[in-house]
């Protein structure tokens, strides 16, 4: 699959979004992710409007401080953006680390 990490590959870069990725995230049990926006330089960032990091999310959290932007996994806007490659907008999915956490905690500098 065209985007899917490999072995051997380093398992903590992320991969680009495709509709294929999509439906491996909902076959590993995550229904939404955080949407992150990110520089071209890929740091953390929330300027570039169409460069976005996307971190796989089982459930949503129940404590107001820590909600931020999130997608469900069947949002149209997700499937446009793993659609179309001519769309200007690139997204990349963060790997998930460990089975049993609800998403990985990423910080924005």
């Amino acid at each position: 699959m065209k985007g899917k990490r490999k072995g051997g590959e380093n398992p903590t870069s992320a991969s680009r979004l495709t509709k294929e990725s999509l439906q491996e995230l909902k076959d590993l049990g995550f229904r939404f992710v955080l949407v992150k926006g990110y520089a071209i330089d890929r740091r953390a960032d929330y300027i570039e409007l169409n460069h976005f990091t996307l971190v796989p999310v089982r459930e949503l959290p129940e404590d107001p401080n820590e909600k931020e932007i999130y997608a469900p996994l069947d949002s149209e806007i997700l499937l446009e953006w793993a659609s179309d490659a001519d769309s200007g907008v690139e997204a990349f999915i963060e790997p998930a680390i460990g089975a049993d956490r609800n998403h990985v905690q990423t910080k924005v500098i």
